[in-house]
């Protein structure tokens, strides 16, 4: 009976609706919940970039901009980061393309919608929950 107690005790430690008691979301001097997001995000918009039928410079020319789009977009609504955290968002955004980039082009997947809308529903699912926690507890 004690290890349900314990096991009961850590799921009921967790909101898992939005947000947690040990404050996953806050921001890292490096690496923080935010990492996995963008790495997820830089998976999707490769996955988008090769559905488009564009060739590795450009899906890599846009997912960079994109991810420096989102890293300026922060900065105009005062999500405040340490320079070393945006540049390792970055940098864990071009790892997701990366991979997706290596399967697409080496191992030869080509588009898969049930992979897309996965990518897109982790991506979106992490990023609302994580917003509406910073609303929550007003990161700034």
């Amino acid at each position: 009976m004690g290890k349900w107690k314990r096991a009961f005790s850590f799921i009921q430690s967790y909101n898992f609706t939005m947000g947690s008691k040990r404050d996953i979301w806050r921001h890292g001097k490096y690496v923080d919940f935010w990492s996995v997001v963008h790495f997820f995000s830089g998976a999707l918009l490769a996955s988008f970039f090769f559905y488009l039928g564009l060739d590795l410079f450009w899906s890599a020319t846009f997912t960079l901009a994109a991810l420096l789009g989102w890293e300026f977009f922060e900065a105009v609504l005062k999500i405040l980061e340490t320079t070393s955290n945006v540049v390792v968002d970055i940098i864990i955004g071009l790892i997701g393309f990366l991979i997706l980039a290596h399967l697409h082009y080496v191992e030869h997947w080509t588009f898969d919608w049930r992979y897309f809308l996965s990518l897109l529903f982790i991506t979106l699912f992490l990023s609302a929950w994580g917003f509406v926690d910073f609303l929550k507890r007003g990161y700034r």
